[in-house]
C-alpha cells in the first residue's frame, strides 16, 4: 500500500492543467514532495475553478488535459517517484444540460434509465413524477410574461429556454408542438410514433432515434420556427407547455419552503446521486477504477463521506473494487472528542482534525480567557457559543432546508414505525426538527440494531440537549427515542428513516456552524475554523501529546493538514490571529482606540451603527491576519478583503444573507474599509507597527506547523503554494493563481546556497523572509528528511518530552524506530520569551536516549546526558530537529 512521506495538494481548472503541473514537478521534487493529492479532474461545469461540480464521471475535464496527457504525466511522476492521490466526488453532481444522465431524466421522467440515479423523492405530494427546478429569478408565469422563459427548436430537438439555461421537452409534448406548425403533424407521424414508442429504450438507442427524428425535422425548419413563435406568442399554451413537463420550472427562492431532490448542503444547483444502488456505484466508478487499475492513480480521497446513506458500506465496496492496497481517506470533520468511527476500513482522514490540535496548542490559553472576557463584555448578545450553534442550526433549518425538513417527517410517517399514534403531528415535526439541531457531532453511523455504545451516546446527549431547550415537547422526544431502541419491530424501516435522517444532520451542522456561526462568534476568529471549536482557545501541551499518541495508534495515516481549500483562513494568516492570544493587553486597548477614532465613520443603517462591534472586531482580527507581508497596502489586499468581509457579513446572517443581501448594510461597511485605509487617518499608524510585532512571532509559529505537521503522526499535506506565506481568505480567494515562476525562481536560489554551506542556506532564508524563503527552507529541509527516513515518522514511537517542573510549556517530543531517534523541540510563548529568555529551561530526556544529535536545520551537533538546555538551541534557527548519530 501507498505510505506518502508528504503530500501536494493541486487545484486543477483551466488556469492550472496537466502541462501545468508537469512544469513544476521538478520544483515540488525540490520541495521534498511525494504524491500529489488531485482536486477532481472529471467532467465539470465550464470554467470551474474546484471540480466538485462533476457533470460526467466517465471522462477527465477536457479544460484540465486529455487521459493521454494524463498518462504521459504520470509515466514521468513515477518516473521521479512521486505517488498520486486523487479527490472523487460520490455525493453529488451539477445541475446542467451538459450532465446528460440528469437531462434524460428531465426529459424521459422516472421511467428513465436513470431514473433512479439521482436522489429525488418522485412520490412528493406536490411534486409527484416531477423534478423542481428552482432556478428562476421569479415565478415561472412571470418570467413567461416577461419573455425569459421561450420555447425554441435546437440541434437536439424542442428545448425550454431560460437564459442560456437549456431544459428538455419530453416526448409527449411533441403531438402538440408539431400541431402548432402548418402541416407537419400529419406529415411526420410516423416518425412520431415511432419516436414515442422508443421513449423507454436505453438511453443508446433512445439517442439515436431521437436524433434522426429531429434531424428529419429540421428539414422543415422554418415552419417549425412559424410554430414555436406561436407558441411563444401565447403565455398561456407556452406555461400549459412549461406545466406539462417532468421537471417544474420555479422560483430559486422556492426550494427555501418546498424540494424533492437531496442536494449538496442547500446549493440548488448540485443534485445528489444514488451512490448506495449498485447499478449507480458501477457506472460512477469504472473511470475511477480504469485509472487506478492503470497506475495512474494509487489512492482515493472521498469527498463528503457524510453525505452517503450507508458510508461503511461504500467503503467495503470501494475496497472490493479497486483492492485492499488502495490508499483511502475521507472528508470527515471529527468533533474535538469524536473518532473515526472503526467500521470505515480505510487509512484515514484528510486531516481537519490535525488543523484543529495544532491551532489549540500555539494559542496561550490565559490570554484567550482575557480575549472572551473583553468580547463578552463588547458582544453581550454572544456569550454562549453552543446557544448560538443550535439557534442558527435551527434558524437555517427553519429558513433553508424546510423542504428537506418537511420531506424527512412525511417519510417518518409513511413509515408507520411512530407507536403512539395519538401525538400532535405538529409537535412530532417540530421535535424532529429541535433534534437535528442539537445534534452535538455531523452524523453517526448506523447500519444495524443494535446501536453501537458511541453512537447511542451521541444520540442520547442529543435528545437531552433538545428537551432540555424545549421541554414542552418532551412526549415527542420520547417516540422519536424510541426509533434508536434496540430490539423491536420494524427494525429496517427505523434503519431506513435513521439512515435518512443522517444524511441531512451533516449538511445542517455544516451551513449552521462552518457556514453561519464560524462568521458570528469571534472573541478568536483563527479557531472559526473546519475542525476547529471556537468556544475553546487553546489546550495544554499534555493534551497535544494525548491527542498525538492516540493518532499513532489509531490513524498514523491520516493527511496532517494546516491549509485546504476549505478553510476559512491561510495557515499564516491563522498563526498571526493567534498571537492576539500573547498580546491581550495591547491587542484590547488598541480594538478600543479604534472603536474610539473609528466611531464617526459608521453610518446609521435603519436601527444600528454599521459595522456593529462584532462585524468590527471580525475585521480588525481579519485586517490582521491578512496584511501585505511587506505592510504596504494596495488597491488589489483592499479589494480582496472588501470581497471576503462581504462574503462573511452574508454568511453570518446576521443582517445580510447571501440570498438576501442587506446592501445598505454591505455599503456601510465597505465604506468603513475605505475610511480606515485612508492614509490620513491614524489607523493605519496604529495598525502598521501592531502587524508588524505580530508577523515577528507569527512568522516562528508558521515555521513551527510545518515541522509539527511533518514530524507528528500523520501524512503531512501541503495546499498548492503554501510553502510560502499563505495569508490567503477563504475560497475562492485561496484558490488564486499561484506564481510558481516566483517559487522556482526561490528554490533555484535556495539550492545555489545549499551547495556553499548550511550558513549561506540560512542566510539566504533570512535574507528572502519577506517573500517567504525561511519557510520554503524549512519545508524543504524537513521534508526531504521526512522522504529519507519516512517508516520512522509512520511506524516510529511518538515520545512526549518532559519540560523542567513550573517552567513554559515547549512542545517537545521524540520519533523512535529501532536505533533510530529524532527529537523535535518547538518554542511556544514567544512574547514571555522575548523578555526572559531561555535560560534556566530544561528538557528532560530519557533514559535509555541517545546523547549525541545533529539539528538538521543549522548542523550544529550537542550532546545531552540526561537533559537539553533551550538555550543552546534556537541561536541560528527558532525550530529545532535533531537527529541521533554515533
Amino acid at each position: 500500500m501507498l505510505h506518502p512521506s508528504s503530500t501536494y495538494r493541486i487545484q486543477f481548472n483551466k488556469n492550472f492543467t496537466f502541462k501545468n503541473l508537469d512544469q513544476i514537478i521538478d520544483y515540488l521534487e525540490a520541495l521534498g514532495i511525494s504524491t500529489i493529492y488531485a482536486s477532481p479532474i472529471f467532467k465539470a461545469m465550464n470554467g470551474s475553478d474546484h471540480g466538485y461540480d462533476v457533470v460526467n464521471p466517465h471522462i477527465i475535464n477536457d479544460e484540465i488535459g486529455t487521459i493521454d496527457e494524463l498518462r504521459t504525466l504520470s509515466k514521468k511522476l513515477k518516473e521521479k517517484g512521486f505517488s498520486w492521490i486523487q479527490d472523487i466526488v460520490p455525493n453529488h453532481m451539477s445541475v446542467i444540460d451538459t450532465n446528460y444522465r440528469l437531462w434524460d431524466v428531465l426529459e424521459r421522467g422516472r421511467t428513465s434509465g436513470y431514473g433512479n440515479y439521482f436522489d429525488i423523492d418522485w412520490d412528493h405530494p406536490q411534486l409527484r413524477d416531477r423534478v423542481m427546478l428552482p432556478f428562476l429569478e421569479a415565478n415561472l408565469q412571470n418570467c413567461i410574461r416577461e419573455n425569459k422563459v421561450r420555447l425554441r427548436f435546437a440541434e437536439n430537438g424542442f428545448e425550454i429556454c431560460y437564459y442560456e439555461n437549456h431544459y428538455p421537452v419530453k416526448p409527449d409534448s411533441y403531438d402538440l408542438l408539431l400541431s402548432k406548425c402548418d402541416l407537419l403533424r400529419e406529415a411526420y407521424e410516423d416518425d412520431l410514433q415511432k419516436y414515442l414508442a422508443s421513449k423507454n429504450a436505453d438511453y443508446q438507442s433512445w439517442q439515436k432515434i431521437k436524433k434522426q427524428f429531429v434531424e428529419k425535422l429540421s428539414k422543415s425548419k422554418n415552419k417549425i420556427e412559424d410554430g414555436v413563435n406561436r407558441i411563444n406568442e401565447n403565455n398561456e399554451l407556452l406555461l400549459q407547455l412549461a406545466n406539462d413537463q417532468y421537471y417544474k420550472l420555479e422560483w430559486y427562492g422556492e426550494a427555501d419552503r418546498i424540494m424533492n431532490y437531496r442536494r449538496f448542503f442547500t446549493v440548488n444547483s448540485l443534485i445528489c446521486v444514488r451512490i448506495e444502488e449498485e447499478q449507480v456505484f458501477n457506472d460512477y466508478h469504472q473511470l475511477i477504477k480504469q485509472l487506478y487499475d492503470e497506475g495512474l492513480i494509487q489512492g482515493l480521497r472521498i469527498d463528503h463521506i457524510d453525505g452517503l446513506k450507508d458510508p461503511a458500506e461504500y467503503i467495503r465496496r470501494l475496497k472490493k473494487l479497486l483492492g485492499k492496497d488502495c490508499y483511502i481517506i475521507v472528508e470527515k470533520i471529527l468533533e474535538i472528542k469524536e473518532q473515526l468511527p472503526e467500521s470505515f476500513d480505510l487509512e484515514g482522514t484528510s486531516g481537519y482534525e490535525f488543523l484543529s490540535y495544532i491551532n489549540q496548542v500555539l494559542t496561550d490559553m490565559n490570554g484567550a480567557e482575557k480575549l472572551l472576557t473583553f468580547y463578552h463584555q463588547h458582544a453581550p448578545d454572544f456569550q454562549n457559543y453552543y446557544d448560538i450553534v443550535f439557534d442558527r442550526k435551527f434558524s437555517f433549518l427553519e429558513k433553508y432546508m424546510h423542504g428537506e425538513w418537511d420531506n424527512l417527517f412525511r417519510l417518518l410517517l409513511s413509515l408507520n414505525i411512530i407507536e403512539n399514534k395519538s401525538i400532535k403531528q405538529e409537535e412530532l415535526h417540530q421535535a424532529l426538527g429541535t433534534f437535528m439541531a442539537a445534534f452535538p457531532v455531523y452524523r453517526v453511523y448506523i447500519d444495524q440494531f443494535p446501536v453501537d455504545d458511541i453512537s447511542r451516546e451521541i444520540v442520547n446527549k442529543a435528545f437531552e440537549d433538545a428537551e432540555n431547550r424545549a421541554g414542552h415537547l418532551k412526549a415527542a422526544f420520547q417516540l422519536l427515542k424510541k426509533l434508536f431502541n434496540d430490539g423491536g419491530d420494524k427494525q429496517t424501516k427505523r434503519l431506513q428513516f435513521i439512515q435518512r435522517l443522517m444524511q441531512f444532520t451533516g449538511p445542517l451542522a455544516a451551513k449552521g456552524v462552518e457556514d453561519t456561526t464560524f462568521y458570528l462568534y469571534n472573541p478568536l476568529i483563527s479557531h472559526n475554523e473546519v475542525g476547529d471549536l471556537p468556544c475553546v482557545l487553546g489546550i495544554p501541551v499534555s493534551g497535544f501529546h494525548e491527542k498525538m499518541q492516540q493518532r499513532h495508534r489509531a490513524n498514523p495515516l491520516s493527511l496532517n493538514s494546516t491549509s485546504t481549500h476549505d478553510t476559512k483562513r491561510g495557515e499564516d494568516a491563522r498563526a498571526r490571529i493567534n498571537v492576539l492570544s500573547e498580546l491581550t493587553n495591547e491587542w484590547v486597548a488598541l480594538v478600543t482606540r479604534w472603536q474610539q477614532i473609528n466611531a464617526a465613520f459608521k453610518k446609521r443603517v435603519k436601527d444600528v451603527m454599521a459595522p456593529v462591534f462584532n462585524d468590527e472586531y471580525f475585521l480588525y482580527q481579519s485586517i490582521v491576519g491578512g496584511f501585505p507581508e511587506d505592510l504596504n497596502t494596495s488597491n488589489e489586499s483592499k479589494d480582496r478583503l472588501k470581497w471576503f468581509y462581504t462574503k462573511a457579513l452574508r454568511e453570518s446572517k446576521f443582517f445580510s444573507t447571501p440570498s438576501r443581501p442587506d446592501d445598505d448594510y454591505e455599503k456601510a461597511c465597505m465604506e468603513f474599509i475605505d475610511a480606515l485605509f485612508d492614509p490620513s487617518h491614524a489607523f493605519l499608524s496604529g495598525m502598521v507597527p501592531f502587524v508588524r510585532k505580530v508577523k515577528s512571532y507569527a512568522e516562528i509559529y508558521s515555521l513551527s506547523q510545518v515541522v509539527i505537521k511533518s514530524t507528528a503522526p500523520g501524512i503531512p499535506d501541503f495546499y498548492q503554494g503554501s510553502e510560502l506565506w499563505d495569508l490567503s481568505y477563504v475560497d475562492p480567494d485561496n484558490r488564486r493563481q499561484v506564481n510558481y515562476d516566483l517559487r522556482k525562481s526561490l528554490m533555484n536560489e535556495l539550492l545555489q546556497n545549499e551547495k556553499q554551506s548550511l550558513e549561506d542556506v540560512l542566510c539566504w532564508s533570512q535574507n528572502k523572509l519577506l517573500v517567504g524563503g525561511q519557510k520554503m527552507f524549512t519545508t524543504r529541509t524537513i521534508l526531504q528528511y521526512r522522504k529519507a527516513n519516512n517508516e520512522l515518522f509512520i511506524e516510529g514511537d511518538y515520545i512526549p518530552l518532559e519540560i523542567e517542573e513550573g517552567k513554559r510549556k515547549v512542545i517537545a517530543y521524540a520519533r523512535r524506530k529501532d536505533d533510530k531517534w529524532v527529537l523535535i523541540v518547538i518554542p511556544t510563548g514567544l512574547v514571555a520569551v522575548q523578555k526572559t529568555g531561555w535560560e534556566g529551561i530544561n528538557i528532560i530526556i530519557p533514559t535509555g536516549t541517545p546523547k549525541h544529535w545533529r539539528n538538521i536545520f543549522t548542523g550544529e551537533t550537542i550532546t545531552t546526558n540526561g537533559e537539553l538546555q533551550l538555550k543552546e538551541i534556537f541561536n541560528q534557527f527558532p525550530v529545532a530537529v535533531f537527529e541521533n548519530y554515533h
